[in-house]
Order: structure tokens, then C-alpha cells, then sequence
């Protein structure tokens, strides 16, 4: 009960007992309670302020404030005292439940007193800074009474229980996890704010337990690696000191706010990695030149990660790529060495090489390295200067683009006639062999010679039927034009430079012409099963293929002579030729004899092989069936027949060049013999062979060599055009320019598409100076000019 005097001392002692309880006692106040202290204190605030002279409810108001606040003070300077004599986890658990309790108090002290802190306490405050509303008041009674004077015996109470857990034994972390909280939790008003706006909020944390503990962290560390910290022991530095920040990493994230584990990283990187980063600079370089130490180049691109500045992270990058570089150009290997198997053997070589030794360095990234996105990039970019450089050239013997087409025709060719080259599981591992060439493509800068070579390529496959698939056909093509995509950039709805939209179109219209290179193929073996009961009643079966004229433009560029053919098989040619120009009358139709051939049964008669009696099977081009119908028709000779070169040629209007060639070939598979006394040419009588399927259709090495020299010339021709134009439209812009600035322009303006030679760049400049285009400066000859028409 309180008294009815309320400025009697009984008045005030009946508020304390009534306080205690909760306060003092931790008891839980019943709501009849609450509301009788609740009334009390308002029943005071009422008294004071009904009409009495203004100095008495001022002296009123300020008696019960300061009974308040010397009560409040008493109450928490025992707390401090009992804090004191306390120590280890009794004394952290001691702290952080009477700051509970305190909270609780604080809350209640609030709702308690809301009357004199709204009717008198916010005028004061008005008139006198000194004072302050109760809660605020009471946060900064526990600071400066308990807090400030102990938080020195706590913290290092707790630093001491973090030590323990750092020497291995069992702690209850709990309790370091609930003091940094309530470190947080405690913002008094004067504390100084950070200078980052996040952590203003943190109230006494900062100061009173961030800074010990993370200089804690530091001296401990600072104790286990300081005999280490040389360069004969900085291979165990790393590694310890590695550990060492892993454990304290998942430490700090127990027992430090998220947004103190930056300054906590910061704090540790200036210290211990800031000063040795040479030392762990040169460890890298020999761990990259060994290539034995994986672990340990992990162990270096995580510590150097820890820091927020980038450049760290980029000289150990270009130390990666560097050592890449040389790898990858050192132990390429060269078309010297090939001493067996020839140029299909060292293909398959350099390209599984190249494209074995980059998925490596990708293994490499993604496994130590993190998948890290700019080591990816540059390894990629280092990868395409490697292989378009004039060294790996010269080690390649042809450019890597058309390496790369060489390798996509071995994969792609029928394995039977291919099996020595490829290995006898080359019909399973097909498309993994492809993704190989893919790499080298990727990084090739002329793609250009690229899809001529391919297209080439798969012409001789298509016309010779041995491609391994159609369907592995249009696999390869899909993979070349996404391959191609990939390397031309693309910004939003908009389309690169002028030379990316060129590579796009490359790529699509190599693409659409194989495609339709594979169609024609399918749709002529579906017309010639029309012809086939009447080609096999004349002893032919030959097999039809109608070629689009503006699709196959290797061919078209190889037509032949005209040979006069057999007569049953001419008679075949022409009913087919009939039909078909019935069928699309708009159409030029133009027999393309050296990629056609026929399949003819023929027997020896004085044979004595093991297809004597059933013949051999000869798969002939027309000019071999020509020849041959010479020997074996019977309308045409009578008996033995010994012919001349001469005469062949006569006989069936056959170029003298073409008929020499072809009878290279017939007599080298004796299917053709010299006379005996020299003076012609006759059958062989007696041929044997344990073959019975016999090819000698397929376009001689000689044709190859020149169609490839053909797309060679051409391909010349085209870069130099290209440089002439670069040239002229550089100088157009800048008037004037030296010739090593001139020569590094135009490399930089091609380099995704060939790689600019030195002798090419000379002879364009000639030209242009020999049409009056540019100029050379007269003070400076070494500075080229623009002349305006």
C-alpha cells in the first residue's frame, strides 16, 4: 500500500519494495501489481502538476527522477561488483544474463515512468541537454557504471575461451555468440560512428569487441607462422597459414556479425599476406613450372582470393597463362617429327594435342582455380594467340583452321578404310573427336580457309561414299556453326563490326550448302532405285547423284573432258538424262565424269584365284570403265588386245593426260599388264587378288593437291584484298600513319579471321603505291599517305 503523503519517504520506499521484486529479484510482476505501481507513480505525477507553484511541481518531478536514477544506478553498480569476482564462463554467462535482465527492466522502468518522461522530462529536455527521457537515461547508466568498467575483464575472458577452442578443447560457443548480441544490442548515446554507414548501427560492438577480437586473431596466427615467414620455409607458410585462415574464417562466422568478416579479412591479408606476396609470387612460378604441385597452387589462389583487390588475382592469372602459353607451344608437335603415318597421323596428333592440353588447363581452372569466369576468358584468348602465331605455323605446316578441317575429314571418314589412322573405336568416340577439332576452330582466327577446306573435304566424302554417316555429317555441321557463333559477338538486338556480321554469314551459308550438299545425296540414292532393275539387266549398277550446281562449287570448278562411255552404260546415262531434264526442264544438266563411277562384275579367264569362278567386283570411274571396255568387248576386238596409249585415246576421245593417269592406276592393280615385248598395254589374264570388292574410283592424289592448291591461291588472292582494303580505309581515316602503327591496325582489324603475314602486308603496300592509292611521306619514307583521287 502506498501512503496518501506522497512527498513523505514512505511513499518512496513502498515504490522500491514494490520495484525490487521485478528488478532486483527477477520476479514476475502480476498484473494487479503493475497497475498498482503504475498508479502510484501517475497518482505522484497528478499531485504535482494540479496547480501548485511552478517551483514545486518542477522540485516534484525532479525528486522522482532522481530517486529513480539513484536507484537504478545502485541496483547496476551491484551487479558490476558481483561481476568482478567472477571469471571464465560463469563470468560471460553472469554478463549476458543480467544484460537480459536488463532489457527487461528497461522495458518496464519505460512504461512505468511514460508519464514523467511525456509531461515533464520532454520539457526539460527543451530547456537542458543534460537531461535525457528515462530510457536512454537508464542505456547509459549500465554503460558508464558497469559496462565501460567491465567490459576489459570480459573480454578477455572470452578471447581466453576462443583461444581454448583454437587449442582444440570443447567450449560451450553459445556463450561467445550471445555476447557479441548483446554487444549489438548495446548503443548508448556519445558512442562514435564508424565511417561506414552499415555499421553505424552496431552500437558498442565495434569498439568493445570487434577490434579485441580480431587483434586476438591476429597474435594467435602471428604466433604459429613467425619461424615460417622465410623463403626457405615458404612452401610450410602457405600451406599453415592456408589452414590456419580456413579455421578462422569458420570461426568468425560463429562468433562475428557478416559484416564484421571483411574488416576481420582485411585485417589478416595486410598482415600476413601484403608483406610475403613476392615470396608467394615466386612460389607460384615454380610450383606452374613443375606442374606437380596442384595442391599447392590451390592452396596460393585461395589466399590470394581473399583479396578484394583485383590486381592480386591478375598477376597470378597472367602467371597461369603465361606458363599455358609455353606448354602449349613448346610440346606441340611438329610436322618434322612425323616420321611414319603421314600428314593424317600428325593431324590427328596436333589437334588431340592442342585440344587435350587447353581441356586440361580448363580442368585445371575449374578444379583448383574455383570455375573462375577471367581465368577461364583469358586462358581461352592466351589459347588462340598461341596457336595463330608463326611459330606454331611453321611447327603445324598449315594454319590451324585448316588443321582442324584435315582432322574433322579423318574423324568423319569411314572407319574400314580409315582404321589404321583413327584406332579401331572410332565409330564410338566420333563426336568426342569432333569437340576436339571444335577447340582448335574456336581459336583459329581463319575460318574463312576453314569451311573451304571442310567443304572440300566433304565433298570427296559425299561423291566417294565414304562418309561414316550421314547422320555424323549433320552433327559436324551443327558443331561448326555453333562453334563459329560462338566466337562472334553479339550486343543485344544489334550486330557487331562489319567483319563479325561477315564470319555470321560464312558460317550460316557453309552451313546451309553442306546441308544441302548431304540432301542432294540422299535424294539421288532415292532416284536411282528407279533405274536399278534396268541398269543391272545391262551388267552396270551404277548409282545416280544430281549435284546443285551453285551448292557444290569444288566440283564445279574440276570439270572434265568428255569420254565416250560403253555402250550399254551410255544408253543408262542418257535414259537418266532424259528423265531428269523432263523432270526440271529449267535445269542445265552436265555429266561430271571424274567424281562418277560404276560398279562392274568382270572375270578373268585364266584366273586361278579364289574368285575365280564368280569374278571380282570393280568399282571403276567412266574413264577406267572406257578403258577397260577396250580390252573386254568382245564387238569392239577380237582375241587378246594389245593396245598404245595412243590408241586408247583415239578410241574413246579421252584427254592423253587423263588416260595416262588412269593407267597408272589399272596397271598398278594389274588388273592392266604391259605386253610382253613392250609395244601396248592387254588385260591380265591371270589376275588374283584376295579381294573380291575392289576400289580404284576415288579421285587421284594428284586432283586433291590441285584443288587444294586452287583454294590456296584463291584464299591468297582474297587476303591480300583484304589487306589492300584494310590499308586504304585506315589511312583514309587517318591521313597518315607509320608502318609498323600501319601493320599493327590491319593485324588487329584480322585477327579474327587470318593471321596477317609480314610479305602479304609488303606487296599490298606496293600494289596501293603502284595505283597512285597511298604514298610514302617524303621526309619519312616509313610513313605512308593517303592520296585523295
Amino acid at each position: 500500500m502506498f501512503p496518501d503523503d506522497i512527498n513523505s519517504t514512505e511513499y518512496l520506499e513502498a515504490l522500491q519494495n514494490a520495484l525490487d521484486g521485478p528488478i532486483v529479484r527477477h520476479e514476475i510482476m502480476s498484473t494487479p501489481e503493475y497497475m498498482k505501481v503504475y498508479s502510484a507513480v501517475k497518482h505522484y505525477q497528478d499531485y504535482a502538476c494540479v496547480e501548485p507553484p511552478a517551483m514545486t511541481t518542477m522540485c516534484c518531478n525532479r525528486r522522482l527522477y532522481n530517486w529513480l536514477i539513484s536507484y537504478m544506478t545502485k541496483n547496476i553498480r551491484d551487479i558490476k561488483d558481483k561481476a568482478l569476482v567472477l571469471s571464465g564462463p560463469a563470468l560471460l554467462d553472469f554478463y549476458i544474463t543480467q544484460w537480459e535482465y536488463f532489457q527487461t527492466t528497461h522495458m518496464l522502468i519505460g512504461r512505468l515512468f511514460f508519464s514523467v518522461d511525456q509531461q515533464w522530462i520532454e520539457r526539460q529536455c527543451k530547456q537542458d541537454p543534460n537531461y535525457t527521457c528515462i530510457s536512454s537515461t537508464l542505456i547509459q547508466l549500465w554503460y558508464f557504471y558497469l559496462f565501460r568498467r567491465l567490459t576489459t575483464h570480459v573480454m578477455s575472458n572470452a578471447i581466453s575461451l576462443v583461444d581454448a577452442e583454437r587449442s582444440g578443447r570443447a567450449i560451450d560457443s553459445t556463450l561467445i555468440t550471445r555476447l557479441y548480441k548483446a554487444y549489438v544490442e548495446l548503443k548508448p548515446e556519445g558512442i562514435a560512428k564508424c565511417n561506414a554507414e552499415f555499421r553505424e548501427r552496431l552500437g558498442a560492438y565495434i569498439c568493445y569487441y570487434e577490434n579485441p577480437y580480431i587483434n586476438a586473431a591476429v597474435s594467435y596466427i602471428d604466433t604459429k607462422t613467425h619461424s615460417l615467414r622465410t623463403p626457405e620455409h615458404m612452401r610450410e607458410y602457405i600451406q599453415v597459414l592456408s589452414e590456419l585462415f580456413i579455421q578462422e574464417d569458420e570461426r568468425s562466422e560463429r562468433y562475428l556479425r557478416s559484416n564484421s568478416l571483411a574488416p576481420m579479412r582485411n585485417k589478416l591479408n595486410e598482415r600476413f599476406l601484403r608483406s610475403e606476396i613476392g615470396c608467394i609470387y615466386q612460389m607460384a612460378d615454380l610450383m606452374f613450372a613443375t606442374g606437380n604441385d596442384n595442391n599447392g597452387l590451390c592452396t596460393i589462389y585461395a589466399l590470394l582470393s581473399r583479396f578484394d583487390n583485383s590486381n592480386v588475382l591478375q598477376q597470378f592469372l597472367g602467371k597461369f597463362v603465361a606458363q599455358a602459353k609455353k606448354t602449349i607451344t613448346q610440346n606441340c608437335p611438329e610436322i618434322q617429327a612425323s616420321t611414319d603415318g603421314g600428314k593424317a597421323v600428325f593431324a590427328k596428333a596436333a589437334v588431340i594435342y592442342l585440344s587435350d592440353t587447353l581441356n586440361a588447363h580448363l580442368d585445371m581452372i575449374a578444379t583448383l582455380f574455383c570455375n573462375n569466369s577471367s581465368f577461364t576468358k583469358e586462358l581461352r584468348h592466351v589459347f588462340a594467340a598461341a596457336v595463330n602465331t608463326d611459330e606454331m605455323h611453321s611447327r603445324l605446316g598449315v594454319t590451324p583452321a585448316r588443321l582442324a578441317a584435315e582432322f574433322c575429314n579423318i574423324v568423319l571418314k569411314n572407319s574400314k578404310t580409315r582404321s589404321d589412322d583413327l584406332g579401331s573405336d572410332l565409330t564410338q568416340t566420333a563426336e568426342l573427336m569432333l569437340h576436339k577439332a571444335m577447340d582448335v576452330l574456336h581459336a583459329s582466327h581463319d575460318k574463312g580457309l576453314f569451311f573451304k577446306f571442310y567443304q572440300l573435304h566433304l565433298t570427296r566424302r559425299l561423291l566417294d561414299n565414304t562418309s561414316m554417316s550421314l547422320d555424323l555429317e549433320k552433327t559436324a555441321i551443327a558443331m561448326i556453326y555453333k562453334t563459329v557463333m560462338m566466337s562472334v559477338k553479339r550486343h543485344g538486338n544489334k550486330k557487331g563490326s562489319d567483319l563479325e556480321y561477315t564470319l555470321e554469314c560464312a558460317a550460316s551459308q557453309n552451313s546451309s550448302e553442306a546441308k544441302q550438299m548431304i540432301t542432294d545425296i540422299i535424294v539421288g540414292a532415292e532416284n536411282s532405285r528407279n533405274y536399278t532393275d534396268q541398269v543391272s539387266q545391262a551388267g552396270f549398277d551404277v548409282d545416280f547423284k544430281v549435284l546443285h550446281g551453285k551448292t557444290w562449287t569444288s566440283v564445279n570448278s574440276n570439270q572434265d573432258a568428255k569420254v565416250v562411255l560403253p555402250s550399254q552404260l551410255l544408253k543408262v546415262c542418257d535414259d537418266y538424262a532424259k528423265r531428269y531434264s523432263a523432270q526440271h526442264s529449267s535445269r542445265q544438266f552436265n555429266w561430271l565424269w571424274a567424281y562418277s563411277k560404276a560398279t562392274v562384275q568382270l572375270k578373268f579367264p585364266k584366273s586361278k584365284g579364289r574368285y575365280a569362278q564368280i569374278g571380282y567386283t570393280l568399282v571403276l570411274n567412266p574413264y577406267q570403265v572406257s578403258i577397260l571396255n577396250l580390252f573386254t568387248d568382245p564387238s569392239l576386238y577380237d582375241g587378246d588386245v594389245v593396245l598404245t596409249p595412243q590408241q586408247i585415246c583415239a578410241n574413246i576421245d579421252i584427254d592423253a593426260n587423263i588416260a595416262a593417269s588412269e593407267l597408272v592406276t589399272l596397271t598398278n592393280a594389274h588388273i592392266l599388264q604391259y605386253a610382253p615385248d613392250k609395244t601396248g598395254i592387254c588385260i591380265n589374264q591371270t589376275f588374283d587378288s584376295k579381294q573380291r570388292y575392289i576400289d580404284l574410283s576415288r579421285i587421284k592424289p594428284a586432283q586433291h593437291k590441285k584443288e587444294e592448291a586452287t583454294l590456296d591461291n584463291r584464299d591468297s588472292k582474297f587476303r591480300k584484298e583484304c589487306i589492300m582494303t584494310d590499308i586504304s580505309g585506315i589511312l583514309k581515316k587517318k591521313e597518315c600513319m607509320g608502318h609498323r602503327a600501319l601493320f599493327n591496325a590491319v593485324k588487329k582489324s584480322r585477327e579474327n579471321f587470318f593471321m596477317l603475314a609480314i610479305s602479304d602486308f609488303k606487296e599490298s603496300i606496293s600494289k596501293l603505291i603502284d595505283k597512285g592509292i597511298i604514298e610514302r611521306d617524303e621526309d619519312d619514307h616509313a610513313v605512308y599517305k593517303y592520296c585523295p583521287v
